[in-house]
């Protein structure tokens, strides 16, 4: 009697954890460079792109989950887990889905993490606390996180790049063209292949900007209390245009900064390199201001 009640307890909790996480595996038909939308909200989400013109969803759903929604209309293809009105978010959902390489991706969760790579389609990728790990070739990406920490790494095609976090850190690496860079508390560190125009901005984080500047290419830095450090790559030809209210600034190279006002706080610089086509502005509130060509 003992063993067959043991039995019984042990096939219950099987068949509780079989209830709880849900195996899926489905796919649809998906055109090559068509729009792909995933929305989830906890746990693991990854995300690839491959050379078939189809979309395949693969993992598991916690028990948290309702169901999966899993359409195509047209050009466009939705992956959405929809969660129990009462359940718990922080499930233990993990989904990994392939999607056509050329696809515009559009993905959003709210504490899952988040990981893209192969999609040379433009991203459009936001979290509220869980981090972004995304890889891009040519292609615009929008990528932003209220408490996540965002990791974007091109291969140094010129795109237009836009990351936004509040606490987060964002770390961009291999990009070139046009990068806009926002942060409220959260480090900011951009390295790019050419700097045609990068405006980054702080309020506490630190940021460090690095990069060869073209020809008539632009920098904008500033920050109200963290550090601003750009170091510049290569032959220079910029006009700059660099202040701090009671921090220092430092550079490496050039002229030395002078007082703003010879009885007040500030220092300030202002300089010339080369024919002066590019122009480099950095300001800090409080912050520390360092400037170097390396």
């Amino acid at each position: 009697m003992k063993l067959h009640r043991a039995a019984l307890a042990a096939l219950a909790l099987v068949s509780c954890a079989a209830l709880a996480e849900d195996s899926v595996d489905r796919k649809n038909p998906a055109s090559a460079t068509g729009e792909v939308e995933v929305d989830s909200v906890a746990g693991v989400v990854s995300i690839s792109g491959w050379d078939r013109n189809e979309v395949h969803v693969t993992g598991t759903l916690g028990d948290g989950v309702e169901r999966l929604d899993f359409e195509t209309q047209g050009n466009r293809t939705i992956v959405k887990v929809v969660h129990k009105r009462r359940g718990r978010w922080e499930d233990d959902t993990e989904l990994s889905i392939r999607i056509p390489k050329g696809s515009r991706l559009h993905a959003k969760t709210v504490s899952a993490e988040l990981s893209v790579t192969n999609v040379v389609g433009q991203q459009e990728l936001q979290t509220v606390s869980g981090d972004i790990s995304t890889s891009i070739v040519k292609a615009d990406a929008d990528v932003s996180t209220v408490s996540g920490n965002i990791t974007l790494r091109g291969e140094g095609q010129s795109t237009v790049v836009s990351v936004t976090t509040v606490s987060g850190d964002a770390r961009i690496t291999r990009v070139s063209g046009d990068v806009r860079a926002n942060s409220v508390s959260g480090t900011l560190s951009v390295s790019m292949d050419q700097v045609k125009r990068a405006r980054a901005q702080t309020t506490s984080g630190d940021l460090a900007l690095a990069g060869t500047l073209e020809k008539d290419g632009r920098i904008d830095a500033e920050s109200i209390s963290g550090e601003v450090q750009v170091d510049l790559r290569g032959k220079i030809n910029a006009y700059f245009d660099v202040e701090s209210f009671s921090g220092d600034i430092e550079n490496c190279f050039g002229p030395k900064p002078e007082r703003a006002d010879k009885y007040g706080p500030g220092t300030e610089l202002h300089f010339k390199e080369g024919d002066g086509g590019g122009r480099v502005r950095l300001q800090t509130l409080s912050g520390t201001v360092s400037l170097c060509n390396k």
